[in-house]
């Protein structure tokens, strides 16, 4: 008897398990041949739908389903694409009061058309997005790829926005994606080549707090104001660990523009190579808004880094602005940039020169996703400086030449002569010798100092002093 009661009592709890777990629903099947099909026949929490790689030409809602939504391939191989419905209509949408528990994972989302969220529009809903690529959906209103929007009440439309690409989408506010009374967790996330009359990447609105870590900000466009990213109205976004480069906006701000009372708390981020047509603030612009600006990078930019106006007082600190700003551990100084993305050279005067104490609460890492802190304290900008190698350093004097011949500081021919000393001295190191690798940068410095003494010089002085200081800090690395 007791032998039947165990029995009795494993199969019920199996049962519960099997419950608790959910059911598995696939597409295509012979049940399902569309997305939106199994989510109606989903249970109200639970469940899961694996969806194989293809293109799947629908808009899909939720419904308020607490579900797992995910590709089985990824989102290169699997597209939820509404181009051609003949429809006014997001691609996704959760406005049934969805949670965290909603989850979409593993798409691409392209062809939406929407007042709100060509790409996705949560209203009143909080789903869980990972793994996505939005890119080529329009919004005649609020945000191309995603709109974010909680109506009159802040708090309810909050999402989780993890590992996702924002690129070619468009919009009046937020191409990439416009918040509106919400406050997203945005983190791992790319916006790349949006376009919005106001903020071609991202805009917060209304008191609109999104939290933006380990984001890069590229090549969009706006305009009117901020590019890169929009904060107005009281809205004031926590953006860590950041890079805003080469962004374009016609108006003011081609980094980020914060107006009408929008302080934002912008901590290691970079700002380069970001340009305002209108000759109004490249880098970062504030009106009537006072943001908190520490341990950044902002250099390069197209007219000027920082312009503030209408009273506008921003607290900037432990940063390296062009031009110099006024502020304790400020400086001005060339941060030695390795590359075109902003990472450091070993030489560079933004190594150590940040206050940890402003670095949020749980990063523990730089935008490359290593530890944040590798020094005595922590670097300024998105990129954490790694011990440099000589390998690397000779990598990047390699790159420096050729930047600086294509910008017309080095004559062509001496390109060649240039980049063979710099392989000597790797290939040197491939020997495990030292001593030929620090002759090969010593016949480099000579090379240089016999050009640049030259009646016709074909290369320019402050070109001529960086490769010299480069060569002298490997040098000095190798032991010597």
């Amino acid at each position: 008897m007791r032998n039947v009661k165990n029995l009795s009592l494993c199969v019920l709890l199996l049962a519960l398990v099997s419950t608790a777990a959910g059911t598995t629903l696939y597409v295509p099947s012979g049940a399902y041949s569309t997305i939106q099909a199994a989510i109606e026949a989903a249970a109200l929490s639970g469940d899961e739908i694996e969806v194989a790689p293809g293109t799947y030409n629908e808009a899909i809602n939720f419904t308020a389903k607490a579900i797992r939504l995910y590709s089985r391939d990824g989102r290169d191989a699997t597209t939820i694409d509404a181009t051609g419905l003949g429809l006014v209509s997001s691609v996704v949408t959760c406005n049934s009061g969805e949670g965290a528990d909603t989850m979409l994972e593993g798409f691409t989302i392209t062809g939406g058309t929407a007042d709100r969220g060509g790409g996705m529009y949560n209203i009143g809903s909080s789903p869980t997005v990972t793994n996505c690529t939005f890119i080529s959906n329009t919004s005649s209103g609020r945000g191309g790829g995603m709109c974010n929007y909680g109506g009159t009440i802040p708090g309810d439309t909050n999402p989780t926005v993890t590992n996702c690409i924002f690129s070619g989408n468009s919009a009046g506010y937020g191409g990439g994606m416009h918040n509106s009374t919400s406050s997203p967790t945005v983190t791992n996330c790319n916006f790349i080549g949006n376009t919005g009359y106001t903020g071609g990447g991202m805009s917060n609105e209304f008191y609109s707090d999104s939290i933006v870590t380990n984001c890069t900000f590229i090549s969009n466009t706006s305009d009117g104001r901020g590019a890169g990213m929009m904060n107005f109205y009281y809205s004031s976004p926590t953006v860590t660990n950041c890079n805003f480069s080469k962004n374009y906006v016609v108006y003011t701000g081609g980094g980020m523009s914060n107006e009408k009372n929008s302080n934002s708390i912008v901590t290691n981020c970079t700002f380069s190579g970001n340009t305002s047509g209108k000759s109004v603030a490249g880098g970062m612009h504030n009106e009537a808004s006072n943001p908190t600006v520490t341990n950044c990078i902002l250099w390069g930019d197209t007219p000027d880094e920082i312009v503030d106006t209408q009273d506008a007082a921003p607290i900037v600190t432990y940063s390296d602005v062009q031009g110099g700003y006024e502020g304790t551990g400020n400086i001005d100084a060339d941060p030695m940039f390795a590359d075109a993305d902003g990472r450091l050279l070993a030489s560079s005067l933004c190594i150590d020169a940040g206050n940890d104490a402003a670095v949020p609460s749980g990063v523990t890492t730089d935008l490359d996703g290593n530890p944040r802190i590798q020094g005595a304290c922590v670097d300024m900008g998105a990129f954490e400086a790694l011990a440099a190698t000589p390998e690397m350093m000779l990598a990047g004097l390699a790159l420096f030449i050729m930047d600086e011949v294509d910008a017309g500081n080095i004559d062509a021919e001496m390109e060649g002569s240039l980049l063979a000393k710099i392989n000597a001295a790797l290939a040197a190191l491939d020997r495990d010798n030292p001593n030929d690798a620090k002759v090969a940068m010593n016949d480099l410095k000579a090379l240089v100092n016999q050009v640049e003494a030259q009646t016709d010089k074909k290369i320019t002085p402050e070109t001529a002093a960086e490769i010299i200081q480069r060569a002298n800090d490997i040098i000095a690395d190798l032991g010597g």
